[in-house]
C-alpha cells in the first residue's frame, strides 16, 4: 500500500533568495544590481534573486538566480541572514535569505537575463533607491564585508592578481567609509609580509613614475595571522 504523504497543517510562507555581489574596479567598490522586468517594483533596481524551488537548497537557488539574471557564478558565497518583515513584499508573506559574494576584476562581465532587463555595477556611494527591503539587506552585507576584511584575505580577491598600493588604499577607503593616512597605510601593509612586490623590467626601473605592482603573499598572510592570534 502506498504510504500517504505527510502534510503540514501549518501555513507556509514563500521563500526567496537574494544576492549581494561586490567587485572593485581599481577606483571604486561596486555592487551588482538588476533592473526588474516585472511587477512588483517593475523598472526598479534590486539585487539578483528569486523564489526557492522545491528541490534545491538555499545556496543552490541563490546560485541559479544569479546565473540566470546576470551570468555570474562566484566561487564562494556566504549567507548574510534571513529577512522577514511582514510587509517586505507586496505579493504576500515572503521570507528572503540573502547571500554575499565577491568577484575578481576579471569576472565582472554581467549580462541581464531571465527576469532582469538590465544588470549594472554601481559604486557603493552612488547606489540608486532599491526595491523591497534591499537597502536593509545591503547595509548588513556591507557590515559583514567589513568584518570579513579584518578576518580573511577578502581584499585580495577584489584586488585581483596585480595591484598597486594606491588601489589598495582606495578599496579600504570605500569599504570602511573613512580616509587613511597614506604613509601609515603603506607602512603597515609593507611591513606585514602580506605583499610581494612584482619585479620591474628595465624600462620601468628608468621611469620614476612607473607604478609598483604587488601580489598577495598567502604564506606571509598566514604568518601574519598566527602572530596576531598569539597576542
Amino acid at each position: 500500500m502506498e504510504e500517504a504523504k505527510f502534510r503540514y497543517k501549518y501555513w507556509r510562507p514563500a521563500v526567496t533568495v537574494d544576492n549581494v555581489v561586490f567587485s572593485f574596479d581599481g577606483t571604486h567598490l561596486n555592487t551588482l544590481l538588476i533592473k526588474r522586468k516585472n511587477e512588483p517594483y517593475k523598472d526598479c533596481w534590486a539585487f539578483p534573486g528569486g523564489f526557492l524551488e522545491e528541490k534545491e537548497t538555499l545556496e543552490e537557488a541563490a546560485r541559479r538566480e544569479l546565473k540566470e539574471e546576470t551570468g555570474l557564478a562566484p566561487k564562494y558565497m556566504s549567507e548574510i541572514g534571513s529577512f522577514s518583515a511582514l510587509d517586505r513584499d507586496p505579493r504576500g508573506r515572503t521570507i528572503s535569505v540573502a547571500f554575499a559574494s565577491v568577484v575578481r576584476p576579471s569576472q565582472t562581465a554581467a549580462v541581464a537575463g531571465d527576469d532582469a532587463i538590465d544588470a549594472r555595477w554601481f559604486p557603493i556611494n552612488e547606489m540608486p533607491m532599491l526595491a523591497f527591503d534591499h537597502e536593509h539587506i545591503y547595509r548588513k552585507a556591507l557590515w559583514l564585508l567589513r568584518l570579513g576584511f579584518m578576518n580573511a584575505p577578502i581584499a585580495f580577491v577584489l584586488l585581483g592578481d596585480l595591484f598597486t598600493l594606491p588601489e589598495m588604499q582606495r578599496l579600504y577607503t570605500d569599504v570602511f567609509s573613512r580616509t587613511f593616512d597614506r604613509r601609515n597605510f603603506q607602512k603597515k601593509f609593507l611591513s606585514s609580509g602580506i605583499l610581494t612586490p612584482v619585479a620591474q623590467d628595465e624600462e620601468e626601473k628608468k621611469n620614476p613614475h612607473a607604478p609598483i605592482y604587488y601580489r598577495f603573499n598567502e604564506a606571509g598572510y598566514k604568518q601574519f595571522r598566527e602572530k596576531i592570534m598569539k597576542i
